[in-house]
């Protein structure tokens, strides 16, 4: 782990850095970077760098000022990170790989017409989410009668396959458990009010679109939107895979990365 000291504050990364071109792995609201332990030795050892980010809020970045006060939590200053890490370990630009909370700010990059956007991964996510409504009071109000620990207890299982192995489901539930509560309800608070579906059609990104069959939380049908409204993109979708399809499908979801980065 290394932390980046960027637009003054710290950011958390695993990193394995070459001289190939740069891709950078950002989580979900209830993950952290180690939700990208299956990809970061997979692409380095097809000749890329690669980071896996711990986003403001969560697993080691910074949560908090020197005065105990909550940073800003938002997509804007999520995608802003991203960009300034990308600079710091001395690229102009990466291929963004985002799942759900990670590829809405990677759409939020795109609104800001960050030049250190190359190719895109938009995983188990979504522009517009129609149940907002009924989602967004959800993590408030679980977290008013029950602790973030327990919460994540509940929630992690939802998200991976019912048969995922008992580690990685334990690690989950342990990068979800540690954050800091008012920064993870800021976060989730941020990941599902978005509407985004405007300005789809005006991507001209190389555009990767990852869904999991035994998704629930991003059914299909959203990224099938996705897929209908962005100009040349490419649909992959995963049988077997739930929400965070990296883990739950790696050899699957690694396959269709590197095709599609390759090409």
């Amino acid at each position: 782990m290394q932390l980046l000291n960027i637009r003054n504050i710290h950011i958390a990364s695993d990193q394995l850095l070459s001289n190939g071109e740069l891709i950078v792995f950002i989580h979900g609201v209830g993950a952290d970077r180690t939700a990208w332990k299956y990809q970061l030795p997979f692409f380095h050892s097809k000749g890329y760098s690669v980071a896996a980010l711990d986003m403001r809020g969560s697993g080691d970045s910074d949560a908090r000022d020197d005065h105990g006060n909550l940073l800003p939590i938002s997509l804007h200053e999520f995608a802003l990170d991203v960009d300034a890490v990308i600079g710091e370990l001395g690229y102009k630009k990466a291929h963004w790989v985002g799942n759900s909370m990670g590829g809405v700010i990677i759409l939020e990059a795109l609104s800001q017409h960050l030049l250190s956007v190359d190719k895109i991964a938009l995983c188990n996510t979504f522009a517009f989410h129609p149940d907002k409504d009924q989602i967004l009071p959800r993590a408030e109000a679980a977290l008013k009668i029950k602790s973030l620990p327990d919460f994540a207890k509940e929630r992690i299982p939802l998200v991976l396959r019912t048969d995922i192995d008992a580690a990685t489901l334990g690690e989950a539930i342990y990068a979800m458990a540690r954050k800091d509560p008012e920064a993870y309800r800021a976060s989730w608070q941020a990941t599902w009010s978005p509407d985004y579906r405007a300005m789809l059609s005006g991507i001209d990104h190389p555009t990767l679109i990852v869904s999991g069959s035994l998704d629930n939380i991003t059914p299909t049908k959203l990224s099938d939107e996705l897929a209908a409204h962005i100009p040349g993109a490419r649909h992959v979708h995963i049988s077997g895979a739930g929400h965070i399809s990296n883990m739950d499908k790696p050899e699957e979801f690694n396959s269709a990365l590197v095709d599609f980065l390759k090409e």
